[in-house]
Parts: C-alpha cells; sequence; structure tokens
C-alpha cells in the first residue's frame, strides 16, 4: 500500500454503507459489488473525460509556435485557458474567433484578388472592396462562408464544417438552458484546429 493511503478498518462495512446511501455509489450483487451506473458515468466522466481535456490541451498547446499574428496567438492563449478551467463556452466563442481570423490573415496574404471577385458577385456587398482586415467586419459570417466557397479558397466539405461550428458557437454565445460539456467544445476545437487553423495558417 502506498504511504500516505489507509485501508479502511472494515472494507465489507464500507462497501455496505455505500450501497445504502442515496443515490447509492455500489450495488451489491451474489458475486460481490458493481459500481451503480450514475456513479460509473461520473468516474468515467472524471478519468476518462479528463485524459481528453488532457490531450486537447496539448494539441492547442502546440500551436503558438506556428502562428505568425501576435493576435492569433493571444486569442489561442484565452481559449486553452478557458478550456483548461471549464470555460467551454467561452472556449468554443475563442476558438472561432482565432478561426476565422486565421483565414482574414491568409486571403490578405495569398486569396485577395480572388476573395474580391466573389464580393463583387453577390449583391449584397457588390460596393465593398476588401483592402485590410477591418473591412471583413461589413460581411455576416453566414455570407463569409459562403464566399469562401464561391472564391474557390475552401471545398463544400469545408463549407459544411464552418457552417456547422457556426450555429454551435451561436449556440454558445447567447444566454440559453443547453449544457455545453467538455465533450462538445472538444470537438468543437478538434474539427476546427485540424481542419481549418493549422491548413490556413500563415
Amino acid at each position: 500500500m502506498k504511504e500516505g493511503l489507509k485501508e479502511p478498518s472494515n472494507i465489507n462495512r464500507e462497501f455496505s454503507n455505500l450501497t445504502s446511501i442515496k443515490p447509492p455509489i455500489f450495488l451489491k450483487r451474489k458475486d460481490g459489488y458493481i459500481f451503480e451506473r450514475d456513479a460509473k458515468n461520473k468516474m468515467v466522466g472524471v478519468y476518462l473525460g479528463g485524459q481528453n481535456v488532457s490531450r486537447v490541451s496539448t494539441t492547442l498547446r502546440s500551436l503558438p509556435s506556428k502562428l505568425t499574428s501576435n493576435q492569433q496567438k493571444i486569442f489561442l492563449e484565452e481559449c486553452i485557458l478557458c478550456f483548461e478551467i471549464g470555460a467551454y463556452r467561452s472556449s468554443v466563442v475563442m476558438c472561432w474567433l482565432l478561426t476565422i481570423d486565421t483565414i482574414y490573415e491568409y486571403i490578405l496574404k495569398y486569396k485577395m484578388s480572388e476573395f474580391n471577385a466573389a464580393v463583387q458577385l453577390h449583391g449584397k456587398y457588390k460596393k465593398l472592396t476588401i483592402a485590410s482586415k477591418d473591412d471583413f467586419n461589413d460581411i455576416k459570417e453566414s455570407d463569409f462562408i459562403e464566399l469562401l466557397r464561391v472564391s474557390k479558397l475552401i471545398s463544400n466539405d469545408t463549407r459544411k464544417i464552418l457552417d456547422e461550428k457556426l450555429h454551435f458557437r451561436n449556440t454558445c454565445a447567447h444566454p440559453n438552458s443547453i449544457v455545453i460539456k467538455d465533450s462538445k467544445a472538444i470537438a468543437f476545437i478538434e474539427d476546427l484546429v485540424e481542419n481549418i487553423i493549422q491548413k490556413y495558417s500563415i
């Protein structure tokens, strides 16, 4: 037994106590004891869920060296901190901001002519010319995603990812009764990091 851990003097009594409390931790069977379902799920969430959180944090922590923009690095640091302290809504919002900012930087450096050509084809924005990052603020995010597709900067599959993540970001960014668990934040962050941020970072 490890130093600092004290073995219960009466293990059978402890198990009996844990089966009689409400809700129980264990259920007694003929051949011994098993975890009660809800208790087991909580254990899985604490320990296996923690592995996922650690894994995603490691993935995120590996990104700063790949980013050249100080603003992007600030967004990333805030996203990581929010995720690690369990502020999952905030981590989703920050990751979305980082994703969009990454695409803005990519367009400004490599694809301004292609994107502006697509903007001119959109009736709502035909008088708009993108010359700086601030100019993107005049474009609604859902329209921005469609313009990325029209200008062939992204594939239709990537458009689907961005559309889906935009809807979830909107859910996280407004007060509501939706519960945002770590698993949802993990899926959101992993998808954007692996399919967008790493691909379009300059």
